[in-house]
């Protein structure tokens, strides 16, 4: 695969990014009629009022599990959801405030994170841990019981349990997202000022990742990573979007986007800035042989799989009349099955819409 340099950004490592610019050429990466292997609805939410669910996480047990939060007697709650392998049933008792990440190392061993705080289920009962009242938890990860990592995208610090207690750790940037590889090898992806960061744990500190220089398309613009996925040693994906705010031709106050890659192949960073103007990346998993599913957009989300140098899409599901917002996706490990979870909302401008809990997989 050749590479070339094009103003400060290492574009045609990635030249089969759909939109991409490289050399005044924008390169499509699907060709007309192929798509990405199906994904399809498997669950909407039935509960009274409304609900979302803002993450979920797969065991290599088969077991799911998904947070977010619903509306109970017009206050809102923590909604925890699990996937047995046969059936998903709302676990009892969670706490009372949205949660926005959710990760496990097993079923009596899973991490829920809202405004501040922590809380763990062992299988029988909910106990709560405070992380600090500025720190909002938006990703979590961990290698195991004694190894659990949570990010805060507006935080320049995480935090870690160890077994016993949450500690904060300083990070060189703030991180919006993370991925515990293995211990002592723990990934993290955000934002420096208005470039993309990169972040990695070896087992005793976090250190920046050293990243190409990028030119940024316009006065004023930012770029942020979004979520980042190790595959591998030697491959390692980091997807986000570059904004800027502007005016239309009318005069009219826009804000303009474009998405953003960056990509470790063992040995340099590729990075790429996509042309004209599109929603930005939001999510990147590893698919399980060897390639990764980025999702764009949360709203009616593009879902796109990567295998090689090959982009490939596929629109979210979604039932007719309704609209879908794609919030994570998570893979169960040792496999090729995948999770998205969300909501669904009617379509249009309802008086009183209903939100719904929503989840997806692969085939």
């Amino acid at each position: 695969m050749r590479t070339v340099f094009v103003s400060g950004v290492t574009a045609l490592g990635l030249a089969c990014m759909p939109g991409t610019a490289a050399s005044g050429v924008t390169h499509q990466g699907h060709q007309a009629g192929e798509s990405a292997p199906v994904w399809r609805l498997t669950r909407v939410n039935t509960l009274p009022g409304d609900d979302v669910l803002n993450d979920v996480t797969a065991l290599g047990s088969g077991s799911v599990w998904a947070a977010g939060h619903r509306l109970v007697n017009g206050g809102q709650r923590g909604l925890v959801q699990r996937f047995d392998g046969r059936s998903w049933k709302v676990i009892p008792g969670s706490p009372p405030y949205e949660l926005k990440a959710v990760t496990a190392t097993s079923d009596r061993d899973v991490w829920v994170f809202g405004p501040g705080k922590a809380a763990r289920w062992n299988g029988r009962a909910w106990t709560t841990a405070s992380l600090g009242g500025g720190f909002a938890a938006t990703d979590a990860d961990g290698t195991g019981a004694k190894d659990v990592w949570a990010v805060a995208e507006s935080s320049a610090s995480a935090r870690h349990w160890n077994g016993s207690s949450w500690k904060s750790v300083r990070l060189p940037a703030r991180a919006a997202a993370v991925d515990a590889y293995r211990a002592g090898d723990v990934w993290a992806a955000g934002t420096k000022g208005d470039r993309p960061a990169i972040m990695r744990w070896n087992g005793r500190s976090w250190a920046a990742v050293p990243t190409p220089a990028i030119t940024l398309p316009a006065p004023g613009a930012a770029a942020v990573l979004n979520d980042i996925a190790v595959v591998g040693p030697g491959n390692v994906w980091a997807v986000g979007g570059v904004s800027w705010e502007g005016a239309d031709d009318e005069g009219d106050d826009v804000t303009y986007s474009r998405t953003l890659v960056m990509h470790w192949n063992g040995r340099s960073w590729t990075t790429s800035i996509g042309a004209g103007n599109a929603q930005p990346y939001t999510e990147v998993e590893p698919d399980g042989k060897g390639g990764v599913w980025i999702v764009q957009s949360n709203w009616n989300s593009t879902l796109w799989h990567v295998t090689g140098s090959t982009w490939r899409s596929a629109p979210v599901p979604r039932k007719a009349g309704t609209d879908a917002v794609l919030f994570s996706i998570a893979r169960r490990p040792g496999t090729t099955t995948l999770w998205g979870a969300g909501f669904t909302v009617p379509q249009g401008d309802p008086d009183d819409p209903s939100a719904d809990g929503t989840l997806w997989r692969t085939r």
